[in-house]
């Protein structure tokens, strides 16, 4: 059905699938939180033949040889599922076991810098969320806020300059770790292949969703872990590709009921 004066204001909801595994088939949609941009681009490359029979040379010819469609999202909700599209990783939550009497030696410390405890190859992120901290230089043990700062959550000790914790000395630290979980992502080297619905929302102008049935998402610029006066955003690359037995785009208007 055709209606003319369809100026649109676009608004919608971002939504994106995963594929099954070994398959092109949405596992299921996310939404992503709100984008405050989303847009589809369309380049066409032609092969052109002319008429070089007599006179000037003349097209009488032209047929596309290629198309290629791509677009770009900007995505402000951090969420750690759109996180870990941008650094083309996996999340997972990391569940720590609770422990006791835990002790690190740091040797050659420094004062003013800090110091994260419990890293090690397989918890690079070291440890989080420990209790009953006793840091001690030889058999002298030192105070808490006078000779060094902890910070519990994040496992951190440091130094104070100026205190009894002298540079170069070792210092050893005891602790607890309490029975914690939390989020991680690590970055990756695959870019992540799925599925876009895209839910229209336009308060003027017709509703049209948009169904890219086969995407790559790839990080395309800056994400800013600290700016004045702006939120962070994920900027996205899309490359819209076909799928086996479906097209690149579908564009689906809102259900009505035909009057004849």
């Amino acid at each position: 059905m055709t209606t003319y004066g369809n100026q649109t204001l676009g608004r919608g909801r971002v939504n994106f699938s995963l594929f099954k595994p070994g398959t092109y088939v949405p596992a299921g949609f996310r939404y992503t939180g709100n984008t405050p941009s989303f847009n589809l681009s369309i380049a066409s490359t032609n092969l052109d033949h002319y008429s070089s029979d007599a006179g000037i040379r003349e097209k009488d010819k032209s047929i596309v040889v290629e198309t290629n469609r791509s677009g770009k999202i900007d995505m402000d909700d951090i969420q750690t599922d759109n996180l870990a599209y941008f650094f083309f990783g996996s999340k997972a939550v990391v569940s720590q076991v609770a422990a006791t009497a835990i002790n690190e030696t740091f040797p050659s410390v420094i004062p003013g810098l800090k110091y994260l405890l419990g890293m090690s190859d397989a918890q690079p992120g070291g440890a989080k969320a420990v209790t009953n901290v006793v840091v001690k230089v030889g058999a002298a043990t030192k105070v808490a806020g006078i000779d060094y700062l902890v910070d519990l959550d994040r496992a951190l000790v440091m130094p104070i300059e100026g205190g009894t914790i002298v540079a170069g000395t070792d210092m050893v630290v005891t602790y607890d770790k309490q029975a914690k979980s939390y989020d991680q992502i690590i970055s990756g080297s695959t870019p992540i292949s799925g599925a876009i619905f895209y839910e229209s929302t336009n308060p003027e102008g017709a509703k049209v969703d948009f169904l890219l049935p086969y995407v790559k998402l790839t990080p395309n610029g800056d994400f800013a872990l600290k700016a004045d006066n702006a939120w962070q955003s994920l900027p996205f690359n899309v490359e819209v590709l076909k799928a086996p037995n479906r097209e690149a785009i579908y564009a689906n208007g809102q259900p009505y009921t035909v009057t004849v």
